[in-house]
């Protein structure tokens, strides 16, 4: 065998143990995330029951309102669920899926222009980033909407190595397939994806901005496809579009799913999370940091600042452990470069994958209003600049006088050592276990180059291998606890704090409640009605009837007038409503007052269970009966 093709199998070895890594973070033990996020879940579920609720991302099986977001990513669960049955692990499928093709496309992408040993690096980076772990393992779309943008990076590099149109616009054309996923955070590659194309040294500038005019009209008219289209159905058939004030997916999608992200507007009560503050204790392990909201539940991003990344306890060990090697990486890169001289190609990609990082590393400390798992998107930048970094700070320290591998790997230590210290449980174990393994590394860096730089390459094997040890181990711990301590489906995070969330937010289902229901529901009707998506989703989920969230996800959309209510319930169409005794605000305070003065209480003891049944649905409500009074419409006032 000769020597070259000894090193091409070695080379996929290691790629293929890493997909296999990344697979087993995915999928082993899928299962134990229960039903996933049950409002998402509830709208799949009503999405099998027709085209059209398919089309409109309804959230209910009648089409009254839709969910909060496009439909892509919710049209592959539905394909998913189609053809293995509706459960758990079949919709959060597709999202696992993506997160092992995301490992596999990001080698791709590296490898091709800093080499195989790159690539390596930044496919295990990506596959150990403990967020990207826990959202690949929910039913969340943005696991997705990540692999969508590398598959547009991919078509993008095209555009670049060929110079022709076509690739450049089936780049952003895919970005406008992602924008149907998630609306605006899909544009944060944009700046990227830009002056990626305008640093090009092979194209006139007149060709370049022809070229980035005909992709940017390609990638509008394809992001803006399906809300038009929405928005242009008459109101009366198709779903209201929720979480708006106007029924507009354009004003989801620059409003909600845009701007008010960045400047942290919170009309409609949304906080950019799919429950209420309604979450257990994780105060556990956290030192000074004992509040039960401020991890699975709202203001779990702390306040703006560019150090937010760095020095909140709810984001640094989520993404931020190689920051401090990323940044040196980015000078070693691009260390000998001269500001008038044209870019090769390794630092052209470079710049692109730095301004990936910056543009969203400044959208993230600033936005007054985003979810950590939000931050998926920027994991394969980080992961791309630290593989291709540390190969050429190695490469560099072999062959040249300077200090930049030995300073990365100490400072992204310090930083990792720093984020553990919070929890005193992990303190001593990992910080001893990851500042040994700096400790040999750097010793042999310091005293052992002359071997490192000789032909002996088991050695050079070896130090390398310690030196990533010492990068990993911490992110690797975070990585795993989604699988030993289950998941937040609707908060996905990782880290010690899982440990304390389980038997404090699973979803409780009322079987008597849903059999009385049964008992006197009318095909082509409303099972019930409720205030909320949260109270309506189990209730479809375990029945998959019509059920009709009056207001919308938290109960604030204007998507039902009282005449409108009062036509259906005198045409039949509804006649339960199930509503919390404490005010829901003032936005549905007229809807309330109705049902209770033209309502009857329905006695509790003909509805109310007092044993309920639990669901797996972890991070989601606990909706106690005793808080909920059961409402029918008869004209007669009698039951």
């Amino acid at each position: 065998m000769s020597r070259v093709n000894l090193k091409f199998k070695w080379h996929y070895v290691g790629l293929g143990g890493i997909l296999l890594l990344s697979f087993i973070l995915n999928f082993y033990k899928l299962g134990q995330e229960g039903i996933g996020n049950t409002y998402y879940s509830a709208a799949v579920k009503s999405m099998l029951e027709s085209w059209h609720n398919f089309f409109f991302n309804s959230f209910d099986p009648k089409g009254f309102i839709a969910i909060d977001k496009p439909p892509v990513d919710f049209w592959f669960q539905a394909l998913s669920a189609y053809i293995f049955g509706f459960k758990g692990w079949s919709l959060c499928l597709p999202q696992a899926l993506a997160g092992v093709l995301s490992v596999a496309l990001l080698y791709h992408l590296v490898a091709r222009i800093f080499g195989r040993g790159a690539g390596l690096l930044a496919a295990l980076f990506l596959t150990l980033t403990p967020i990207v772990v826990a959202a690949d393992r929910t039913n969340e779309v943005d696991c997705m909407l990540m692999f969508v943008n590398l598959i547009a990076t991919w078509a993008l590099s095209k555009a670049v190595e060929k110079n022709h149109l076509k690739w450049l616009v089936l780049a952003f054309f895919i970005v406008g397939v992602g924008f149907n996923i998630k609306m605006m955070e899909a544009f944060l590659v944009l700046p990227a994806f830009y002056l990626f194309y305008l640093i090009n040294p092979k194209l006139t500038w007149s060709k370049k901005l022809v070229h980035l005019l005909t992709a940017t009209i390609v990638l509008l008219v394809v992001s803006l496809s399906w809300s038009v289209i929405v928005d242009s159905v008459p109101a009366n058939q198709r779903p209201y579009v929720g979480s708006t004030q106007n029924n507009s997916e354009v004003t989801l999608a620059i409003g909600y799913n845009g701007i008010n992200r960045l400047v942290g507007k919170t009309g409609n009560f949304h906080m950019g999370s799919k429950q209420p503050h309604q979450f257990g204790n994780w105060n556990a392990g956290r030192g000074a940091h004992r509040n039960a909201g401020r991890f699975s539940g709202f203001g779990q991003t702390g306040n703006p600042s560019i150090f937010r990344l760095f020095t909140t306890p709810e984001l640094d060990g989520q993404l931020s452990w190689l920051f401090p090697g990323v940044f040196i990486s980015v000078i070693s890169l691009l260390w000998g470069a001269r500001v008038r001289d044209p870019l090769d190609r390794k630092r052209q990609t470079v710049v692109f994958w730095t301004v990936w990082v910056l543009t969203m590393f400044v959208f993230f400390s600033i936005a007054k209003r985003f979810s950590s798992y939000y931050m998926v998107q920027m994991a394969p930048g980080i992961a791309a600049l630290a593989g291709a970094g540390f190969k050429e700070m190695w490469k560099q320290w072999c062959t040249k006088e300077n200090w930049f591998l030995p300073l990365a790997l100490m400072c992204t230590v310090v930083f990792e050592i720093s984020v553990i210290w919070r929890y005193p449980t992990l303190r001593d174990p990992l910080s001893i276990t990851i500042g040994v393994l700096a400790l040999i590394s750097l010793v042999c860096l310091l005293f052992g180059k002359k071997i490192i730089a000789s032909s002996k390459r088991g050695i050079s094997f070896i130090v390398l291998v310690i030196g990533v040890l010492s990068l990993v181990t911490a992110p690797t711990v975070w990585a795993i606890t989604p699988i030993e301590y289950g998941g937040n489906v609707t908060k996905p995070f990782a880290g010690p704090e899982l440990k304390n969330q389980h038997g404090q937010d699973e979803m409780v289902s009322n079987s008597k409640l849903e059999n009385y229901l049964k008992l006197n529901y009318r095909k082509g009707t409303y099972l019930v009605g409720t205030l909320n998506a949260m109270s309506a989703a189990p209730i479809i989920l375990d029945t998959g009837l019509p059920v009709m969230a009056i207001g919308g996800f938290m109960g604030s959309d204007p998507a039902l007038t009282v005449a409108k209510l009062q036509k259906l319930a005198n045409e039949g169409q509804i006649r339960y409503f199930l509503l919390p005794e404490r005010s829901f605000g003032n936005q549905q305070t007229r809807i309330v007052n109705w049902i209770k003065s033209n309502c009857v209480v329905v006695p509790a003891s003909k509805w109310r269970d007092t044993q309920t049944s639990h669901k797996q649905s972890r991070g989601w409500m606990k909706l106690g009966d005793s808080s909920m009074t059961l409402y029918k419409y008869e004209k007669s006032k009698n039951i």
